[in-house]
């Protein structure tokens, strides 16, 4: 057995900085470019670069889900007035009925009054 010397050098991993990461993820996304063509640019796996895209997605939802709700103050117009609540009118009401018959009511009368004269009257 010989003494001679071995060297062995171990394959090193690169350490990508947050932002070198960034950059390389934009470089991806830009159009008519593709994942694999910016990896091989940089050295690296495609899948590394779709692994850093899915961290980063993770990421902001985390921060956008730990983030309290903001408000927007909104200014909205009055409520437009409806049928209800307009006040009724004072008037009167004139119906006419075959035979001549004609029934006046007041605004507001009961209805059920009114209902049963006009049947007497139509003879119902």
């Amino acid at each position: 057995m010989t003494n001679s010397p071995h060297v062995v050098v171990a394959g090193t991993r690169r350490v990508w900085s947050p932002e070198q990461k960034r950059i390389i993820l934009a470089e991806a996304d830009d159009p008519g470019t593709t994942a694999s063509e910016v990896a091989r640019r940089h050295g690296l796996h495609s899948s590394l670069l779709f692994r850093w895209r899915r961290a980063l997605l993770a990421e902001r939802q985390a921060s956008a889900a730990a983030a309290p709700p903001s408000f927007i103050p909104l200014a909205l117009p009055p409520p437009a007035t409806t049928a209800d609540d307009v006040p009724a009118r004072s008037g009167l009401i004139e119906i006419e009925l075959s035979g001549g018959h004609r029934v006046r009511a007041a605004a507001g009368a009961d209805l059920t009054l009114l209902q049963g004269a006009i049947a007497a009257l139509l003879g119902r």
